[in-house]
């Protein structure tokens, strides 16, 4: 597999909070992801606002976890700092229990005391969960809501990234082009581009990646995308893949339909 890099213009980091994130018993917690920024060795505090808009009365307690992303997308959740770039040990919240009434709110403070030492990008989840509720029959229900949180630490962060394979398969649907990105910088990045599949010179296909595709932090992505039936012959899949960097990422893989 050929790998290669295409100028494209510098691509600012912007700063995301995503709309609140709702919940079956009349919970809500926002925003649902939070990219704050703080220098090494300072202290900063942001609100996560909880509200209940169900008719009982919620219990909730807040907790932290590390979590991972997977190549396929699928979250892994870890124990608090088990995360090489948790931000957990950082974090203290208050209050972490609490009842909200019907139609209320509560802000829960989430202060963060960054190390001296520290640079990019570090992260966690905070997981809002309610008591169990039992229901008529003898069945409990119990919510739980997470919320993200990113510390940036300003002027240290590199999006860097490499496309490091491209594949291609028949499958009974057309074919299919796997594609393996790796994350080298030092902040998460989003996923957008496309395959191009190529006979000689001539374009046959492309095929777009689905978009904003997660890479958190030194993880990997598989990109998983099938094409239409091909004819017989040799053919070349071009993978382009913009991560929000200085460059472009992209790889090839020279392959043969029989």
């Amino acid at each position: 597999m050929a790998r290669w890099s295409a100028a494209l213009a510098l691509c600012g980091f912007v700063l995301l909070v995503p709309r609140s994130a709702p919940a079956d018993l009349g919970l809500d917690v926002s925003p649902a992801k939070y990219e704050m920024e703080a220098s090494a060795g300072q202290r900063q505090t942001i609100p996560i606002t909880v509200r209940n808009t169900g008719a009982d009365t919620v219990h909730i307690q807040v907790s932290l976890v590390d979590f991972t992303v997977g190549a396929n997308g699928q979250y892994v959740f870890l124990p608090p700092g088990k995360n090489k770039y948790s931000m957990a040990p950082w974090v203290s919240l208050n209050p972490r229990e609490f009842d909200v009434a019907p139609n209320t709110l509560t802000q829960v403070r989430v202060s963060v005391a960054v190390p001296a030492a520290a640079s990019g990008e570090h992260s966690v989840i905070a997981f809002f969960q309610t008591r169990p509720t039992r229901k008529p029959g003898g069945v409990s229900f119990s919510e739980r809501i997470a919320a993200k949180i990113y510390e940036l630490v300003p002027n240290t962060l590199q999006l860097s990234g490499e496309v490091d394979d491209v594949s291609a398969r028949t499958s009974p649907e057309g074919e299919r082009y796997l594609v393996g990105f790796k994350n080298t910088g030092n902040a998460h990045v989003y996923l957008n581009g496309r395959i191009e599949v190529k006979q000689g010179s001539t374009v046959v296909e492309r095929i777009e990646i689905p978009k904003q595709m997660l890479v958190e932090r030194g993880g990997q992505r598989i990109v998983d995308v099938v094409g239409k039936k091909l004819q017989p012959g040799s053919y070349t899949a071009i993978a382009l893949i913009d991560y929000g960097g200085p460059n472009l990422s992209g790889g090839e893989k020279t392959f043969t339909v029989r």
